[in-house]
């Protein structure tokens, strides 16, 4: 059926990678490095062979290889990003054939089944990989996205070359100031360009995050344009303040696993009181003017024993939480290795907190998670979507494999930063040590 395959991303939405890729989708990571913006432009791609495949793909009611992830959030419950992007279409997937009719943007789709797959449209919503220097390197990120990492990596594959395996080492696109000329350009023909989201590596720690947003201020182009970006809360810079008083709306998302020291751990080499900090700085920010924030959460299966305290934060400062998509890469670190004993204490503690703020779940729903005016329950729903993923998560076909990956995994950390688990959370020793730890 059409409604469950049917995403209007292709029409409106396009990524760069870390190295310049095109990629059709920001929930997706595999790059098309055919199309670089160094021998394509933006324009150009939106009519690429991929986009009108993708396009003619989702027309035909075919669910392409690359939408897997949505459907796999979709199957926990969770809202996915087919559901947001449908949403910007007033696209609902309860009323789907009467909503699809319905849309503004219904010519737009009936266009490109008539035309092979072909838009007269350009995408009005982009995420930009700036570049993947990183001063983090977090165990559950990847060496495209960071360059810290990356050099771990190389130590790490001779360790264990099947867990990390060998990477292409890649150049930064925004390393060459005639891209990013081509990029701003790209921009500026854009008329309907309503957001941008620029990520890394470390988006603050990039010059090139500040060279871009100064100079679509400099062209007066930012005030039309709502900007959005993720920091791993490691800094903080004042040059935000005079970005967010020139773009229309300012978006930070900020990456935090839980408010407890395992957060060090994941995220080494984080270190918890400096991002509790920042994130107090960030907090007084929006009193200032008004940026809207979200914490950008991806549990894994040691973070997620102390979400609790992610939620305690949430609640307090009145700061809502975004997961775009549950994780899945690395394998091994995936919440569905969890043992159902610990299951069952971080539901107890989930629990805790809503009977103790006494929180409802919504009747419907709720798709736009950034509005001011639903912070309360937008908090309610995300914690009552994880008490639902921690009540019906299935342990994969491959789980034995998977948690003795998942001992060999932390090992080869630990080997590197001389470092162990069990000192962040010791309610994992005897499940750990049943796999060799």
């Amino acid at each position: 059926m059409l409604k469950n395959s049917f995403c209007s991303s292709p029409w409106f939405h396009i990524r760069i990678s870390p190295s310049g890729d095109y990629i059709p989708c920001r929930w997706y990571h595999t790059f098309d490095s055919k199309s670089n913006i160094s021998n394509m432009t933006l324009k150009e791609y939106v009519n690429s062979s991929t986009m009108r495949d993708m396009r003619t793909s989702m027309l035909e009611g075919k669910v392409p290889e690359l939408c897997k992830f949505c459907h796999y959030d979709e199957s926990y419950g969770k809202v996915s990003g087919r559901q947001r992007q449908l949403l910007k279409s007033a696209i609902s997937i309860d009323n789907f054939e009467k909503s699809i009719c319905a849309s503004p943007h219904y010519p737009i789709f009936e266009h490109s089944l008539k035309n092979d797959g072909h838009s007269d449209y350009l995408p009005t919503d982009l995420q930009i990989d700036l570049g993947n220097t990183c001063n983090g390197a977090c165990i559950m990120c990847s060496p495209k996205y960071s360059s810290k990492l990356a050099t771990d990596y190389i130590k790490l594959n001779q360790i264990d070359s099947k867990l990390f395996a060998d990477f292409p080492s890649a150049k930064n696109w925004t390393d060459n100031p005639k891209l990013i000329e081509r990029f701003v350009n790209d921009i500026s023909e854009i008329k309907d360009l309503k957001y941008i989201h620029f990520i890394g590596g470390e988006t603050l720690y990039l010059k090139s995050f500040y060279t871009i947003c100064n100079k679509l201020i400099e062209l007066d182009l930012a005030k039309n344009i709502s900007l959005g970006t993720t920091t791993n809360c490691s800094i903080y810079s004042s040059e935000l303040e005079h970005i967010i008083k020139n773009f229309k709306h300012v978006h930070l998302g900020l990456s935090v696993e839980s408010i407890h020291g395992v957060n060090d751990y994941v995220r080494w080499p984080a270190e918890i009181s400096a991002v509790v900090s920042n994130l107090e700085k960030f907090i007084a920010l929006r009193e200032q003017t008004g940026i809207h924030l979200s914490l950008r959460i991806t549990p894994n299966v040691f973070t997620v024993f102390h979400l609790d305290t992610i939620f305690e934060f949430m609640i307090k400062h009145q700061i809502t939480a975004e997961s775009c998509d549950i994780l899945r890469e690395p394998s091994c670190l995936k919440i569905e290795l969890l043992p159902k004993e610990l299951a069952e204490v971080i539901l107890s503690k989930i629990n805790t907190i809503i009977s103790k703020y006494q929180l409802i779940k919504s009747d419907q729903v709720i798709i736009n998670r950034r509005s001011d005016s639903l912070v309360s329950p937008v908090i309610s729903d995300v914690i009552f979507e994880y008490r639902h993923l921690l009540e019906t998560y299935q342990h994969p076909s491959n789980l034995e494999e998977e948690r003795y990956n998942l001992v060999k995994f932390i090992r080869a950390f630990e080997s590197l930063r001389n470092n162990t688990i069990l000192s962040y959370l010791p309610e994992y020793e005897e499940f750990l040590r049943r796999y060799g730890y």
